[in-house]
């Protein structure tokens, strides 16, 4: 495998991972395009590029979009391969030891492996609070606390961060034939059952919900833009290894489908909105719904994007999975995404350093008893380069790019 796997920089590196915002870099209020008919569709800027953006599922909080792989991918999928060579391909027990070395390699690529790393990651995030105005910590600390709220507030933040002023346009754009009013009740409904809103109105769940629909109708605006503009400003990361985990289902609003076929495609990953990461193997793999302990089952091959050399070896790998998911093959599977994100001046912070800092006082549980979430700004861009098939899930490894800055390449 590349060395996006088994690449465990040393402190050696320090001074090259504290890369500051260029004093060229848009702001990020500036870069963002008018908001399209469709969460997460329409045209936006990815460096000096401008790009048609697709949205992924229902929730439009992820996109898709076209590069040079994915051009690369759409010529080899025409080439004609002997059907001979292709289960030779397929029965090559080889195929299967090198996938589980590749797995036992991400399982140690948690930041929290490596402790200069680590440390420096925790130094960065300092640093961003140490480059604001003391009278902003307030402000960053509320939204902080907003986001990482166990009430939905990340979700509310992330709607006003994709540039919707109120949650019935949101809703609007995702139904435009649906009755508003309607959509907004059960829409209300769902998220106060999913988010557990309704704690301590067992005696009135009326004015439960009426409390629930004003919070929601809020969104939050003023803290995902505080938010947005603070993670916008931080120093970059570079070389620090990120997992992140999703599970998806029939659920359109989070389904998965969609993102796996875009990566088998070649194509990069827009996040319209904040992007949270994990510095833990284990907490990621919480968010795919699996027991880190087991994993995703068996591995059965590494599809390797970058390979150029191997071509027609790759595209029977690629079409064999494109095919189990067509089948059915994959139902299981196609449920679980954990990717492996190397960062290429991506602009985020440490969650747990920041609130260290801005609450220095504070007791240990309240904070350090916390997954170690690394939050990244809205508008960064995952590249694909190799994709990891189990019989129960996929792993996903690439780089990670922050598409609001200049000079982002988009491959």
């Amino acid at each position: 495998m590349p060395s996006g796997i088994n690449a465990a920089t040393t402190a050696a590196h320090a001074r090259t991972l504290l890369h500051h915002p260029s004093h060229h870099a848009p702001v990020a209020s500036q870069t963002q395009t008018p908001r399209p008919t469709h969460p997460g569709s329409g045209i936006t800027r990815i460096g000096q590029q401008s790009v048609t953006l697709s949205p992924l599922n229902q929730s439009g909080f992820v996109s898709s979009f076209g590069n040079a792989n994915s051009a690369r991918i759409s010529h080899t999928s025409r080439m004609g391969i002997n059907p001979a060579f292709a289960r030779q391909v397929l029965n090559d027990p080889a195929l299967r030891q090198s996938a589980a070395r590749d797995v036992a390699r991400i399982r140690n690529m948690g930041l929290e492996r490596f402790p200069a790393l680590n440390h420096i990651a925790q130094e960065m995030a300092h640093q961003a609070l140490q480059r604001t105005d003391p009278r902003q910590h307030s402000d960053i600390s509320s939204a902080l606390d907003d986001y990482r709220s166990t009430d939905g507030g990340h979700v509310l933040m992330s709607i006003s961060a994709m540039g919707f002023p109120d949650l019935r346009s949101y809703l609007h754009s995702i139904d435009p034939h649906r009755d508003p009013e309607e959509h907004l009740q059960d829409f209300v409904a769902s998220f106060a059952s999913r988010y557990n809103c309704l704690s301590g109105y067992e005696s009135d769940e009326e004015e439960a919900m009426d409390d629930v629909r004003n919070r929601l109708e809020a969104l939050l605006p003023e803290q995902a833009r505080i938010l947005t503009d603070y993670l916008h400003q931080a120093p970059r990361l570079s070389e620090m290894p990120l997992l992140r985990g999703s599970t998806g289902g029939d659920d359109p609003l989070r389904s998965l489908d969609n993102t796996l076929r875009a990566m088998l495609r070649g194509e990069g990953l827009h996040f319209n909105s904040f992007l949270s990461t994990t510095s833990s193997y284990d907490a990621a793999m919480d968010f795919t719904g699996k027991l880190s302990s087991s994993g995703f089952g068996t591995p059965l091959y590494t599809i390797d994007f970058t390979d150029r050399a191997n071509e027609a070896h790759n595209e029977v790998l690629r079409r064999d999975a494109l095919q189990a998911l067509d089948s059915g093959n994959s139902d299981d599977a196609r449920k679980s995404l954990l990717c492996l994100m190397r960062p290429d001046n991506a602009a985020g912070v440490s969650v747990n350093a920041t609130e260290q800092a801005l609450n220095p006082h504070a007791g240990e549980g309240h904070i350090t008893g916390q997954e170690n979430e690394m939050l990244l700004a809205p508008g960064h861009v995952f590249i694909p380069q190799q994709l990891i098939r189990h019989d129960d899930g996929f792993i996903a490894i690439g780089a990670l790019r922050y598409a609001r800055d200049a000079n982002t390449a988009l491959n």
